[in-house]
């Protein structure tokens, strides 16, 4: 009876402390472009669980053509974080970060006048 109970709740206790983890990072797809005439677009999407483990997490957004991504461990990293154009994911910017002291994470592609940002924080 004892062992079943203890399943029941680590059954239970597990997602909950896993959603916990997660919930402490929060990821944005960020696109700024300037235009000659002093005007600018700025557009934004926030970074969705795509997928989840006890350690790993998996972050994407779509954006302006560009696929956005966070995955590593949930607590310590490092992060392995792209920004590649799609449909074909073979043109963009790849790198491995960890959070900042301040608990921030960045990668940027500048293109001219064009800028793609992955920003993430971590609570």
């Amino acid at each position: 009876m004892f062992k079943r109970i203890l399943s029941v709740a680590v059954f239970f206790f597990l997602p909950v402390s896993a959603f916990a983890i997660s919930g402490k990072m929060e990821c944005t797809a960020q696109v700024f472009e300037s235009f000659p005439d002093g005007t600018a677009r700025r557009e934004s999407a926030p970074l969705t669980v795509e997928t989840e483990s006890v350690r790993h997490i998996a972050l994407s957004a779509s954006l302006d053509g560009r696929a956005f991504v966070l995955s590593g461990d949930k607590e310590s990293g490092p992060y392995f974080v792209s920004i590649t154009e799609e449909p074909d994911y073979t043109k963009g910017s790849l790198t491995t970060a960890e959070f900042s002291k301040e608990g921030r994470l960045q990668l940027s592609v500048v293109q001219g006048r064009l800028t793609h940002k992955l920003e993430c924080f971590k609570r």
